[in-house]
């Protein structure tokens, strides 16, 4: 009988995020369609140094095949070319190394968003639709992200284009209150603020409680990241204009089937595999609101 594949998943997590239990149901079912055997690691805590630890850990193990986000290529890089060299084939997911391909982290290669393009494709749709004055975007990690950062340039290049400022306003997505109290003192301070942007549900859920506090006239239009039932009653409800998707269950599942196939079968991608971005709206809300039902959106 042949020995079963192991994998190991290290993702870089944070507590409440809906995000990454769709994530994990993608890995989840592709385990099981592909019978492999995988283990997600997470800090619990946007940690990349923590996130870094989990990662050797992973490699001591020996598997057949590591899989990891790269939220900041300092902390993480070292233990991830201790992978490489250490025979494992890493596929990067969620996450990218932004440097050119001959600099960056050697890893086969990355599936998840495009996520400047993404920024950019969010500040276009809100500037279409509501012809604001002035963005906010609401950033729920206290500290660089790669991925949250190219989301904000790229929103930060449709406006700035568009002759519009911006600016960002992080928040601590660990403590749903004082996400909240930070976004209504801002909103309050700065009532010339029309349109803000949040990059996942933690911001969203905070920008939509301080919004409820203003009145009605002074409520900014609100684009935002990724898809929960928060997303979509908001959408819903039009206190949430659009959000932009990466389909998060894809990086999950693809990530496992590519691996197996790599490993088992000798298949490379020869690019990356790029899962977003994709505006859900009111126009196209009822497919992706069965997609949250069924866990995969």
């Amino acid at each position: 009988m042949a020995r079963k594949l192991k994998f190991y998943a290290v993702t870089h997590d944070i507590l409440g995020d809906v995000f990454w239990e769709v994530f994990r149901k993608g890995l989840t079912d592709a385990a099981g369609r592909f019978d492999v055997d995988v283990e997600h690691l997470r800090p619990g805590k946007f940690s990349p140094e923590i996130q870094a630890g989990l990662i050797d850990g992973a490699v001591h193990a020996r598997p057949d095949g590591l899989i990891s986000t790269i939220p900041n290529v300092d902390a993480v890089e070292p233990s991830l070319c201790r992978a490489v060299e250490a025979g494992i084939p890493l596929i990067a997911i969620n996450a990218a190394d932004p440097r050119p391909k001959n600099e960056r982290i050697p890893y086969l290669f990355y599936i998840g968003g495009d996520d400047t393009h993404a920024g950019v494709l969010a500040g276009r749709h809100v500037i279409g639709a509501v012809s604001p004055k002035r963005g906010l975007c609401v950033d729920h990690y206290m500290h660089d992200h790669i991925c949250h950062s190219d989301r904000y340039r790229g929103f930060e290049k449709a406006f700035g284009d568009a002759g519009l400022p911006v600016e960002r306003l992080r928040v601590p997505g660990g403590d749903a209150a004082a996400c909240e109290t930070a976004v209504f003192d801002h909103l309050k301070a700065h009532p010339e603020v029309d349109t803000v942007l949040t990059l996942g549900p933690p911001g969203a859920e905070a920008v939509l409680g301080a919004t409820r506090l203003l009145e009605p006239e002074k409520r900014p239009a609100h684009i935002t990241f990724d898809i929960a039932q928060l997303q979509i009653d908001g959408i819903r409800s039009g206190e949430i204009l659009a959000t932009v998707d990466s389909q998060q269950y894809l990086q999950g599942f693809f990530s496992v089937q590519t691996m197996w196939m790599h490993v088992a079968m000798g298949f490379t991608m020869a690019d990356d595999i790029f899962t977003g971005p994709v505006v859900v709206d009111a126009h196209n809300l009822d497919k992706a609101a069965e997609g949250v039902r069924a866990g995969i959106r």
